[in-house]
């Protein structure tokens, strides 16, 4: 039984990795070249909005992780009946919400405007623009994200993987060619747009050659559907709120006390961070429909093994990532966007900490939401959102954008320390406090004694300081070969990936 659960989770996890690192470039070229076209303040009134469209999606109400939670569980019993009712109620209830998100929006643009965004080189009629063509975009993704859901919910994250790849290379293209063609700010928002109906178009496609039965019918609406999975979602829905807080609420409060300005700078050290979050995330996404899979079919047997198994998988990825960025901060950021970025450092090395903790939570929190103990990560969430919250504008107001780091790395701190001593309670029979242990010491103790060491002599031997992130980036090789040799059942990640057809 666990051996199919580590097979699902294996192979959707690489696709997820392989996405990541196509994705990877466009991450790291695109900022620069925006600065460079639309200068500072228009790069950080793209992320201002960018960042209150991102809070939208409380609208959601959790009825995506639903979709996918569901749909595992009834194609584990071939009920093939409820996935359609499944299906359409929420894409039903997905355009009633959308219509009503885009009025407000279109309505209150202005005053959204006053209150949130403040330009002096860019117009008030461009900035409304940017809002409501971001905002419509916002809507269709919403829409159509039910074929997404549906389609992780058959455990198929090589399609949806394969799809978001597209949709991202075809943002980036539209975007440099548009910005080149000299559209301004505006040319981001259109570039969505594009990316938006291709990304939509074959999703659709997908599902349909997946799974033929799957057809868009409205009389299939049910309110007995959303009264059966309103449990999940509407804790689903609240922890929306509070990751939408402790993720977003950070630009949110730099942008009210020190302006878009510093939140430009901020942004870039937390745009390469959360990469690296969303690269180690990608072990983690499938585990949840997995899990919600098997516990359909067998119960809660192995679910033990699974997070101990997984959780050893994640600190290999994790912590020579996230450390290698701390350590290494100053030489990433010039490497990759020269002088002149120095406010940016401290708050990646902070930064790369802080969501180091956070991806350490992943593991229990998805395996326990797949076993239907979804409440103890939403009450983890709201600590780390509450948290958040009280110490960000103290912080913020006594070191700068730096003090934001700080706050978010005590919020995530606090959070995963409830976290683990929920998954103590559940898993009763086990040590956390040693599986921690012995997960743990070995990759950071390596880790750090190499990039330190490295960092030492780059000091003292490399003269040419562009080329000091070669050594750097040759010392995370070095790790990662031994702490993946230390223990034999790391070597099942090679052979997973060896096992992938494209």
């Amino acid at each position: 039984m666990t051996s199919e659960i580590y097979k699902k989770i294996g192979t959707n996890s690489i696709y997820n990795l392989i996405r990541r690192f196509v994705t990877l470039p466009i991450g790291l070229i695109l900022p620069p070249i925006t600065i460079k076209y639309i200068g500072v303040e228009g790069y950080g009134i793209w992320v201002l909005i960018q960042t209150l469209i991102t809070y939208t999606s409380l609208m959601d109400m959790g009825l995506s992780p639903a979709i996918t939670k569901y749909t595992a569980e009834y194609e584990a019993r071939e009920d093939h009946f409820k996935i359609l009712q499944i299906f359409n109620t929420l894409f039903v209830v997905y355009v009633v919400l959308c219509f009503i998100l885009f009025v407000i929006v279109f309505s209150c643009g202005g005053l959204i405007i006053d209150l949130f965004i403040k330009s002096t080189k860019i117009s008030k009629e461009t900035v409304f623009f940017v809002l409501i063509t971001s905002s419509l975009v916002f809507c269709c993704n919403m829409v159509f994200s039910v074929y997404s859901s549906f389609l992780n919910g058959m455990q198929r994250m090589d399609i949806t993987n394969k799809i978001g790849s597209i949709s991202s290379i075809s943002n980036f293209i539209f975007s440099i060619v548009f910005l080149y063609l000299g559209g301004g700010i505006k040319s981001l928002a259109v570039a969505s747009g594009i990316s938006c109906i291709i990304t939509s178009t074959m999703y659709i496609h997908a599902s349909k050659k997946i799974a033929p039965y799957l057809v868009f019918n409205p009389f299939l609406f049910s309110f007995k559907t959303i009264k059966e999975i309103w449990g999940f979602s509407s804790y689903g829905a609240m922890g929306n709120l509070v990751a939408m807080i402790h993720f977003q609420s950070d630009k949110l409060i730099i942008s009210y006390f020190l302006g878009v300005n510093s939140l430009a700078f901020y942004d870039i050290a937390h745009r390469l961070v959360f990469f690296i979050w969303g690269l180690c995330g990608s072990l983690i996404t499938p585990i949840m429909p997995a899990i919600s899979h098997t516990h359909a079919k067998y119960g809660s047997e192995g679910s033990k093994e699974v997070f101990q198994t997984i959780f050893k998988y994640t600190t290999l990825i994790a912590c020579p990532l996230f450390l290698f960025v701390s350590v290494f901060a100053d030489k990433l950021i010039l490497v990759w966007l020269g002088t002149g970025y120095g406010n940016a450092i401290s708050v990646l090395r902070v930064l790369s900490l802080a969501y180091f903790l956070n991806i350490l939570s992943g593991p229990g929190a998805s395996i326990l939401t797949g076993m239907g103990f979804y409440k103890i990560p939403f009450h983890g969430g709201v600590i780390t959102a509450i948290t958040t919250i009280l110490l960000c504008p103290i912080l913020i107001i006594k070191f700068g954008i730096l003090g934001s780091a700080i706050g978010i790395m005590s919020a995530y701190g606090i959070g995963v320390f409830y976290l683990f001593i929920q998954l103590q309670k559940v898993f009763d029979t086990f040590s956390i406090p040693r599986i921690l242990y012995n997960s743990l010491v070995f990759p950071v103790v390596t880790s750090m004694s190499i990039f330190l060491a490295t960092s030492t002599l780059i000091k003292y031997f490399v003269i040419n300081k562009y080329f000091e992130l070669i050594p750097a980036c040759i010392s995370l090789l070095i790790a990662y070969c031994l702490i993946t040799f230390k223990d034999r059942r790391y070597r099942a990640i090679w052979e997973s990936i060896s096992a992938i057809r494209l």
